[in-house]
């Protein structure tokens, strides 16, 4: 264990923060796992979960504000405490910590760059998603396949249809339809879906995106997060973007427990 952080062992259904809480530490898993939730309304949902070797809490600590969310832990294991300056030490020793949050902080900026610009990915994003989740040669997906997306849930079905949605053009952005006292987003998504409170999608909550062989979910910096095949991204987690595969993928968004579930097929 490293001479710069504390170890502290925790049990199945310990809190070991809570949203609102001040952003003091950090949090680098050593063994078991933990769940990361959010409070909707009168529940809990569920945004995904951390696992050995993974990081949690530390954007709260990099951008000065409070938890976004809670920290439960879903097994026995141990975890590493860092307060926030020796967390900030660490990165200056680790290039791999290091190369890994500025490439995430790189491409937070650019999302809100080109919200603010109308226009949702550009090159400089792409590279940035290719370098944080590259695919291996063999796993390049060829420009000419057929990428369709399907509801996964009976609630979904209602909404957009059961038949696959075929995606002819990326970037594909999917989000929810604005409330009456919301202003829309700057550019409307290539699906949009009637939500109802308490609110789980957001207004832009993720979008398909093509860079080089890669097919690739990103983020757009929603409230509650995205599942891609069980690995979670988001504002509350390490990832901003997960890379696809060929055949069938599974995405879920707004937490673990989601009506807005899809299968995504790529042939």
């Amino acid at each position: 264990m490293s001479t710069d952080a504390t170890a502290s062992r925790f049990k199945v259904g310990d809190v070991l923060f809570r949203e609102g809480d001040a952003s003091d530490c950090v949090l680098r898993v050593r063994s078991g796992e933990i769940e990361v939730l959010r409070e909707v309304g009168d529940a809990s949902v569920l945004l995904g979960r951390v696992k050995g070797g993974e990081w949690l809490g530390e954007m709260g600590v990099i951008e000065n504000r409070v938890r976004s969310a809670t920290a439960r832990a879903a097994t026995d294991g141990e975890v590493e405490i860092l307060t926030a300056e020796r967390f900030l030490d660490r990165i200056s020793s680790d290039a791999t910590l290091a190369r890994d949050l500025i490439l995430r902080l790189s491409i937070r900026l650019r999302s809100i760059e080109d919200k603010i610009a109308g226009d949702l990915v550009s090159f400089s994003q792409g590279r940035g998603l290719a370098r944080r989740g590259a695919a291996a040669p063999d796993d390049a997906i060829a420009a000419d396949a057929r990428v369709s997306l399907t509801a996964a849930t009976d609630m979904l079905r209602a909404e957009i249809g059961g038949a696959p949605i075929a995606i002819g053009k990326l970037p594909f952005v999917v989000g929810r339809a604005v409330a009456a006292d919301e202003a829309p987003p700057l550019r409307r998504p290539d699906l949009v879906i009637e939500d109802r409170k308490p609110l789980r999608l957001s207004r832009q909550h993720f979008m398909i995106v093509r860079n080089g062989g890669q097919l690739m979910v990103s983020d757009l910096g929603s409230t509650l997060g995205t599942l891609v095949n069980g690995q979670a991204i988001g504002h509350h987690f390490m990832k901003d973007a997960a890379s696809l595969h060929r055949g069938d993928n599974q995405i879920i968004a707004g937490g673990a427990d989601s009506p807005f579930a899809f299968s995504l097929s790529v042939g």
